[in-house]
């Protein structure tokens, strides 16, 4: 008789992996625009697109819950993971709505870089993902989710296409999120045998 398929540790990682790399593609690739317009005209234009929209932003926040969710770690890192996605996922949906309505305008520079949809990809992806690994010193590579939004500045000021921007944003945030979740692993690879080795040293006898 085969045997059973089992939901072990490693289905959870691989399944957890899977939907965090779905989830952050959708995030990513999704145009919102169409919701916020719809709620600029107080959803008077005649069109499913913004129900749409809807749908595919909670199914955005379901993979990212359910992801961090069946990570083999403890609860405390699942929790905060999740509590990470919803916050920065509705706070971004609820800034975007009132921007795009004109609640909220200044400064144009600072909103545009906050509300950068690779910015919070990468925050919300990336960040969960370094809370369920437990990382501590390789949070540095944290710092490439500033990327995305100085990338997009300088795809503006060189006024290229709908498409290309799209693309060049897209690779970006693949680009910068595997890299720096690469990065991440191995600066707390290289921390941990750096503390193994030293206190695997014996003590230096004073002269």
């Amino acid at each position: 008789m085969a045997d059973r398929l089992r939901f072990d540790t490693g289905a959870r990682y691989g399944a957890a992996l899977v939907g965090v790399l779905f989830a952050g593609y959708l995030n990513i690739a999704t145009d919102f625009s169409a919701f916020i317009q719809a709620s600029n005209y107080a959803g008077s234009l005649g069109t499913d697109v913004p129900l749409v929209n809807v749908v595919q932003f909670l199914t955005i926040v379901g993979l990212y819950v359910a992801s961090f969710s069946i990570m083999p770690v403890d609860g405390a890192r699942r929790v905060a993971a999740v509590t990470l996605a919803c916050t920065v996922l509705f706070t971004w949906a609820t800034l975007g709505i009132e921007r795009g309505t004109g609640s909220i305008v200044h400064p144009v520079e600072f909103w545009q870089f906050v509300l950068n949809q690779g910015f919070i990809t990468l925050v919300v992806g990336l960040g969960g993902w370094f809370i369920v690994r437990g990382r501590r010193f390789g949070w540095i590579a944290f710092l490439v989710v500033f990327v995305p939004p100085i990338v997009g500045s300088a795809l503006d000021i060189a006024a290229v296409t709908s498409g290309t921007y799209t693309l060049l944003i897209e690779g970006t945030v693949v680009v910068c999120g595997l890299a720096a979740a690469w990065l991440g692993a191995l600066v707390d690879g290289a921390v941990a045998r750096l503390a193994r080795d030293r206190r695997g040293r014996p003590a230096s006898v004073p002269a």
